[in-house]
């Protein structure tokens, strides 16, 4: 089954872990929109781009620290994402990692992580 995503910097990205991970991806579109005397809708595209949600369940607190040093790579570079298709093809982008919640809870004396959901714009 292929499922592998990496993210980094370019040319040292890291192989995400799939525990737990759910991975959707959307387009957003920037348009211009407006409407000619006779009422009809004028509408053009400027540009579409990529979001990527990646949703855990749960993580270790391991896992969690990778995740935080990515978002730390990303507040001042450009990230890569590969994401490789079912073919075994890879898609790369350029993204911007976004800030992401998460909340923590105790199992004995391990500490987890659940909730979390980042976001990855394409630029």
């Amino acid at each position: 089954m292929r499922n592998k995503i990496w993210l980094g910097l370019p040319g040292s990205e890291q192989l995400l872990p799939d525990m737990g991970r759910r991975f959707t991806e959307e387009d957003i579109e920037e348009t211009r929109e407006r409407r000619a005397a006779n009422g009809k809708l004028k509408r053009e595209v400027l540009y579409t781009k990529k979001l990527f949600k990646l949703n855990y369940n749960f993580v270790t607190n391991a896992i969690l620290q990778q995740l935080k040093q990515l978002y730390q790579l990303g507040t001042s570079n450009k990230l890569s994402l590969k994401i490789e298709q079912e073919d075994g093809s890879i898609e790369e982008y350029e993204v911007v990692f976004r800030p992401f919640g998460r909340s923590r809870y105790l199992v004995g004396n391990q500490w987890f992580w659940e909730g979390i959901s980042i976001e990855l714009e394409e630029i």
